[in-house]
């Protein structure tokens, strides 16, 4: 994922998990970190790239907070695809939002990297044994 000249990163389609079997595929894995109200999902791909499933459930508030809270985890999700090494191998990742009062995106960034950072040395390790 690339910004474009002195824009923000972009998060394009090809970095989203829409079908429900690509969901079950990384909930199947058993790869999960818990961040503060986040709680991540992971399995490895073989894209070269992480792609993003978001599961926001009406408990964690009304129609304008969820919708807050997608915005900003998509932003911070975008900055760290823009930031992922080509030659690392890619995650699909779901992050499963807890009821909780909207951060600043810069927080759930440092959610969604260390999670992913971890998840991802995880993952390596299960697929070298």
């Amino acid at each position: 994922m690339t910004a474009p000249p002195g824009g923000r990163p972009l998060y394009r389609r090809r970095h989203r998990l829409t079908h429900a079997n690509e969901f079950r595929a990384v909930y199947a894995a058993r790869l999960k970190q818990v961040r503060g109200p986040l709680v991540v999902f992971a399995m490895g791909n073989t894209l070269g790239h992480p792609r993003l499933g978001l599961s926001v459930g009406r408990r964690v508030g009304p129609a304008v907070v969820r919708n807050t809270i997608k915005r900003r985890i998509r932003a911070a999700f975008a900055e760290l695809a823009a930031r992922w090494p080509e030659d690392r191998p890619g995650l699909d990742l779901v992050v499963v939002v807890r009821p909780h009062e909207a951060r600043p995106m810069p927080a759930y960034l440092e959610m969604i990297t260390s999670a992913a950072d971890r998840l991802a040395a995880t993952a390596h390790k299960r697929g070298a044994s």
